[in-house]
């Protein structure tokens, strides 16, 4: 009977302490003052003529190039401004082009339906501003997907 107490108690105390250490782990360290890509300054100004898309948290009032999502981390807001140039596969991805490169874009059946409501078409010679995510593949030698929340047609 001793020994099923101890064992228990050993297995009770692993138990908690296990708890503990991955109840301590918060994600991503952030060193205190450190600016994330893509993340909202609190008491940023927004420049004049620009705004933030009402009901879109986390976006920053400035677009930013294509090249820079190489830099943010994965699930970042992103906003990005240029053209839509063609379907690129079978899972809702678009090659996104700006003057500074290419980038694919998932655009979602609800982002689509969205602009179909409006009575929205988009041609590849349009401009248009998207408000996404940097989606990161899980194996690291694959380039960065923006998951678009938002288009707005310029």
């Amino acid at each position: 009977m001793k020994k099923y107490t101890a064992f228990i108690v050993c297995c009770l105390a692993m138990f908690l302490s296990a708890g503990i250490v991955f109840a301590q782990f918060t994600g991503q360290q952030v060193i205190p003052g450190q600016i994330i890509p893509g993340q909202v300054i609190p008491g940023q100004q927004i420049v004049p003529g620009q705004q933030i898309v009402p009901g879109l948290y986390g976006y920053s009032a400035q677009t930013v190039p294509v090249v820079q999502a190489w830099s943010y981390y994965h699930k970042s807001p992103i906003v990005i401004q240029g053209s839509i140039i063609q379907f690129y596969g079978s899972r809702d991805l678009y090659i996104f082009r700006d003057s500074s490169g290419d980038v694919l874009v998932k655009i979602g059946k609800k982002e689509l339906e969205n602009l179909w409501y409006q009575g929205i078409s988009i041609a590849a010679t349009d401009t248009v501003e998207i408000y996404g995510e940097v989606h990161w593949p899980k194996h690291s030698w694959g380039s960065p997907e923006i998951h678009v929340r938002y288009i707005r047609k310029i």
